[in-house]
C-alpha cells in the first residue's frame, strides 16, 4: 500500500508541473533584476512600410519596447543594428542606445530572436537586454524574455 501512495503522489506531482506559459497564450513576459517577473497585460506587434517591427507591452507601472529592423525569423542584435533598440520603463527609461559611463566603460546590449511566425499571422520568440538610462548611471538588465503567439498587425505608415 505504501508503494502505491508514493507512485501516486509521484505521479500527481510530475503532472501538476505545467509552464505558466500555456495559461497565458498569447504572451510576452520577463525577468527584471533576476528578480521581478513582469507579465504584460497589454501588447502588440506592428510594421511599418519599411518592414521593422515594433513589440510593446504594459504592466500597471512599467512597458517594454523592443524594435527591430524586420519581421522575419532570425535574430537581431540590439546593438550592431542602428534601427535596433530595447527599451525599459518604469520611474526611469532604461535604453540600448544608452552607455553605462564609469572607470570601465560598459556597453547596452541584447537580442531578440524571432523563432516563429504563424500563417495566421502570430509571431513568437525570445529576448533579453541590459540597457542604461540617460545619464548612464542607471542599469537594468531585462533576462528570459518571451512573447508567445503575439498577433502581428500589417500598418503602412
Amino acid at each position: 500500500m505504501k508503494k502505491f501512495a508514493y507512485i501516486l503522489s509521484v505521479f500527481l506531482i510530475i503532472s501538476s508541473c505545467t509552464s505558466e506559459i500555456e495559461y497565458r497564450i498569447p504572451a510576452f513576459q520577463a525577468t527584471i533584476n533576476g528578480a521581478k517577473s513582469w507579465d504584460a497585460v497589454d501588447f502588440n506587434v506592428t510594421t511599418n512600410a519599411l518592414g521593422e517591427g515594433i513589440i510593446t507591452g504594459s504592466e500597471f507601472n512599467s512597458s517594454i519596447s523592443l524594435r527591430f529592423p524586420s519581421v522575419n525569423i532570425g535574430v537581431y542584435d540590439f546593438r550592431e543594428n542602428i534601427l535596433g533598440e530595447a527599451t525599459y520603463q518604469d520611474t526611469i527609461q532604461y535604453s540600448t542606445l544608452n552607455d553605462g559611463i564609469a572607470s570601465i566603460a560598459y556597453f547596452s546590449d541584447g537580442e531578440i530572436s524571432i523563432n516563429e511566425i504563424t500563417e495566421d499571422s502570430k509571431i513568437s520568440g525570445t529576448f533579453t537586454f541590459n540597457a542604461y538610462d540617460s545619464s548612464g548611471q542607471s542599469t537594468v538588465n531585462v533576462s528570459q524574455g518571451i512573447f508567445y503567439r503575439l498577433p502581428l498587425i500589417q500598418t503602412t505608415d
